[in-house]
């Protein structure tokens, strides 16, 4: 059992640990946090003011190189840069790690982080243009295709000591922050240099209980509570002194349940169709008894709500509606999902769709759409029976295709062989949408073409400042809410609370910056404070 001492250590409670802190897998976003904020450096690192949207990590140079035999980036390895364990990082590192992202392993990576055009990591002789330089610490990353946001995305490429590429429980990187200790319930990791004003210690806490975690809280055991129940929302955060002592957020993960739709042929081709399908979607039902907690109400996969500042006094003082809560206090309802359903009833029948005895029928043909999935246990399974249920008041047949992910994406989605499919598309606040949603996309699994969608992604993909990035994202969730090539059945909604003790708080992908945390000079440690 670890034992964190509480001085110059922020301790945040979450409702499970990481499943793995290895760069070269698919991570959790508290993994994707520890994993960029404290343990390891790639090349670069995001950062979200102005384009290139990247500043230096372990490269202190890179440029891009349009060569048409070879397009790609050439970066330079900064002199003295170490490991946790005191190995200087190397070209030879880098390459490695590279290459771990190439071949079949890192297709779903790959294919996450908008790097499927990556081919080859090679040592290089100098910049693209520039004399030839003999240090050993250039290297070129190779691609396919010229890409405008390309070292925003090699940001997520880690890299790693040579010998431990194949000991991910071991994680030594050169971030910040090197891996202490951890068990069933707490991470520790402890930073490698002093910082004035930041926390010398970050340790996660696995607290699933929300009331044991909120007692944590209020004792200042924990200072950071990831999530809070939504049975707590917002009785407990309207009690008293909630509001001097800690600020809440909430918050909405990019992280979206798709319903998506083959344009190139069937019933379901046609947008008013797809309207209907849209309409009659059980988003109350899915909200109160498969997920258990309402979801943000969106049109198209599409992030474009900052964290947001819940007004806690307003909560204490009876103020419910000025408190910032939203859609958390006025979920869907069965009877708008009966609206919805009616609405769409009119729209089929006015398309030629009648009901008779159970069936929609239109001439000769009745209105079947097989609905793909991957038939996993759990929250899919849970959403296929009320969308199948939802469908069938109408008399929309939905018989289920199943089979592993694997094989329903590359086989059945990527051949267009679906009607209608159930996806989860989780990614970051700024995702690039080209592989998508664009007509020349990698992953256009829906086939959706359209000359103002296509405008609005290459816009967005030649921003130069935040103002006209976010403007483009809102241009392409209104066309992608008009289209409807997906619908999104449900986007989650939670509520962070902080202590007011904490500076340097700063949301990436909807989770505080880890490396940021520190306590404010002279605070009052409030832990004697105990729970009756």
């Amino acid at each position: 059992m670890i034992s964190p001492s509480t001085e110059d250590t922020v301790v945040v409670a979450v409702r499970r640990l990481p499943a793995t802190l290895d760069p070269f897998a698919e991570l959790d976003p508290w993994g994707q946090r520890v994993v960029d904020d404290l343990l390891f450096e790639g090349l670069v690192r995001r950062q979200g003011d102005r384009a290139p949207w990247i500043e230096m990590a372990l490269a202190d140079r890179c440029e891009v190189d349009h060569d048409p035999a070879g397009r790609g980036v050439v970066c330079h390895l900064r002199e003295g840069a170490q490991f946790h364990d005191g190995s200087p990082v190397t070209r030879e590192d880098a390459l490695l790690s590279v290459n771990q992202w190439l071949g079949p392993r890192g297709q779903g990576l790959r294919q996450r982080h908008g790097l499927d055009g990556l081919r080859a990591a090679v040592a290089a002789d100098g910049p693209p243009s520039g004399p030839k330089d003999s240090s050993g610490r250039w290297l070129r990353l190779v691609f396919e295709h010229d890409d405008p946001l390309v070292l925003e995305k090699i940001a997520a490429i880690k890299i790693v000591p040579r010998g431990r590429v194949a000991q991910p429980d071991q994680p030594i990187g050169s971030g910040p922050f090197r891996f202490v200790a951890g068990d069933n319930v707490h991470l520790m990791l402890e930073r490698t240099s002093k910082a004035p004003g930041l926390a010398g210690r970050i340790v996660l806490r696995a607290i699933d209980d929300g009331a044991a975690a909120l007692t944590a809280l209020r004792r200042a055991e924990v200072h950071v509570l990831a999530e809070v129940a939504p049975i707590h929302v917002p009785k407990e955060l309207a009690k008293p002194a909630m509001a001097a002592r800690f600020a809440a957020y909430l918050v909405s993960p990019a992280r979206f349940d798709l319903l998506l739709f083959n344009l190139r042929e069937g019933p379901q081709s046609g947008p008013r169709m797809r309207a209907a399908l849209d309409l009659a979607a059980p988003r109350g039902e899915l909200a109160l008894q498969v997920y258990g907690l309402p979801g943000l109400p969106v049109t198209a996969p599409v992030d474009l709500h900052a964290p947001a500042p819940i007004d806690l006094m307003a909560l204490a003082e009876g103020r419910d509606g000025e408190a910032g809560l939203g859609p958390l206090m006025t979920p869907p309802t069965a009877t708008a999902d009966a609206d919805g359903r009616a609405a769409a009833d009119a729209i089929l029948n006015e398309l030629g769709w009648i009901h008779e005895r159970g069936v929609r029928r239109r001439q000769s043909a009745v209105l079947r759409l097989p609905l793909t999935w991957d038939a996993s246990p759990g929250l899919a399974t849970g959403v296929a029976r009320a969308l199948r249920g939802a469908w069938k008041q109408l008399g929309v047949q939905a018989p289920s295709v199943t089979a592993s992910w694997p094989y329903v994406q590359a086989n059945l989605l990527r051949g267009g062989k679906f009607s209608v499919a159930l996806a989860r598309l989780a990614s970051g606040t700024d995702v690039d949408l080209y592989p998508w949603f664009h007509s020349r996309g990698a992953h256009n699994l829906t086939g959706v073409a359209d000359q103002t969608l296509d405008a609005a992604i290459d816009t967005y993909r030649a921003a130069l400042t935040r103002i006209d990035r976010d403007r483009a994202k809102q241009a392409i969730a209104a066309r992608l809410g008009e289209l409807r090539p997906a619908i999104v059945l449900h986007a989650p909604l939670a509520v962070t609370l902080l202590s007011r003790t904490l500076i340097g708080v700063q949301f990436v992908d909807d989770l505080p910056r880890l490396d940021r945390l520190g306590f404010a000079p002279g605070r009052t440690d409030d832990s004697w404070i105990r729970e009756p």
